[in-house]
């Protein structure tokens, strides 16, 4: 179970301090634009949590990072009823959730009796249909999309 966890700890800063280090790429031509970000799906995919990760950073961007409810409402719709894998894991630290982006995991919403704490059950996921959370294993079957996102790539709009 340690080494398990050393090797993707291990995994996980090899990634990310080389996308330190690797050129911006612009999002995606068809990626869909909301506060300043810009968002693209890929869904009937069954990619773990990993695999969806390094194919949004090889990309340029970032698995979805969730603040707050109307974002939240955003990415349900991206989704179109689709489970998809969300930016945020407690993989590290079971039970301490973070952002992969680094960005503070302060908006969350969990569906009912969730997050289970199963052991495993380390990624994030949202159902597009009603737009909550659950905790799942990196394996999960059941997940079919994932969201990716580029941040302050595109002009935000001004309240009204």
């Amino acid at each position: 179970m340690k080494s398990t966890a050393c090797f993707s700890l291990l995994t996980f800063l090899i990634f990310s301090l080389s996308s330190l280090f690797a050129d911006k790429v612009e999002p995606a031509k068809d990626a869909v634009v909301y506060n300043g970000n810009h968002y693209k799906a890929f869904l009937d995919t069954n990619s773990t949590w990993w695999e969806a990760k390094f194919a949004c950073d090889d990309i340029g961007g970032e698995l979805v990072v969730i603040n707050d409810a109307k974002e939240n409402e955003f990415i349900r719709k991206l989704a179109q009823e689709n489970l998809i894998w969300l930016g945020g894991t407690d993989e590290f630290e079971e039970g301490i959730w973070t952002w992969d982006n680094g960005d503070e995991f302060s908006f969350k919403n969990w569906d009912e009796n969730q997050p289970s704490a199963a052991s495993g059950h380390n990624f994030l996921i949202l159902d597009g249909k009603k737009g909550k959370w659950a905790d799942t294993t990196d394996f999960s079957a059941k997940v079919k999309g994932y969201i990716c996102e580029w941040k302050g790539t595109a002009p935000k709009k001004k309240a009204k």
